[in-house]
């Protein structure tokens, strides 16, 4: 294969408009599409994100980021922004990218599980998986929420604030409901068991090279295994 750019961004359709992924590797060689966590623990982890893609492009495997409408370098505001809307994006992402099969491999991380049923894959991998509520408690405690409501700091049926995401009720109740789905695909499932940094639960984003490099291989080994 030819020589490409480390990395590149592209645009997939999604909610009557466009959103950005980024994508690394050769174009040969996309073979995931990776899912991060969703909401504050998107801007923890995106540098961990980036340092695995970017290690399996070194290995031959080349991966597929979208930004969710709302997220990123989404024109969308988030509170706009419907649980469909996301579950949408992800088939359209997909599609945009591998067709209407599409990817070998859907490798979500935390509450990126939430989401890696709502496209057709192959096989799908996915770490530290986590339930809408537990990623919500934080949010909410950190807003405070029940006081501001309390208070009627907080317009009825209007977008809420929590920890500086403005979500509409609708979204929060979903959210609130989501569970990773059991899926009949080859699945496997990568617990967090301490060794590295819960970059997650850090107050300030950063990434973790050896926690990168275990689940870059992880990866790479269940795609392999896969026959994929």
């Amino acid at each position: 294969m030819a020589d490409a750019p480390a990395f590149r961004y592209a645009r997939y359709p999604a909610g009557g408009g466009d959103e950005w992924m980024l994508l690394h590797g050769h174009p040969d060689s996309v073979r995931v599409l990776m899912l991060a966590p969703i909401l504050n623990e998107t801007n923890q982890t995106r540098a961990l994100i980036v340092d695995i893609a970017r290690r399996l492009a070194q290995a031959g495997i080349g991966s597929a980021i979208p930004d969710l409408p709302g997220t990123g370098e989404s024109e969308r505001s988030l509170a706009t922004v419907s649980w469909p809307d996301w579950r949408h994006a992800v088939g359209a992402a997909a599609e945009t990218v591998f067709g209407a099969t599409g990817p070998p491999m859907v490798a979500a991380l935390r509450g990126g599980a939430l989401l890696d049923d709502a496209c057709a894959a192959h096989a799908s991998w996915r770490f530290a998986e986590a339930p809408g509520t537990s990623l919500l408690r934080p949010l909410e405690r950190a807003q405070r929420l029940s006081d501001k409501l309390a208070a009627g700091n907080l317009q009825p049926n209007g977008p809420v604030p929590l920890a500086g995401f403005s979500l509409n009720d609708p979204f929060v109740d979903a959210l609130r409901a989501a569970a990773p789905a059991t899926i009949a695909r080859p699945l496997r499932t990568v617990a967090f068991e301490g060794t590295g940094v819960p970059l997650w639960r850090q107050a300030e984003p950063g990434t973790d090279p050896a926690l990168a490099q275990q689940l870059a291989d992880d990866l790479a080994a269940w795609i392999s295994s896969c026959g994929r």
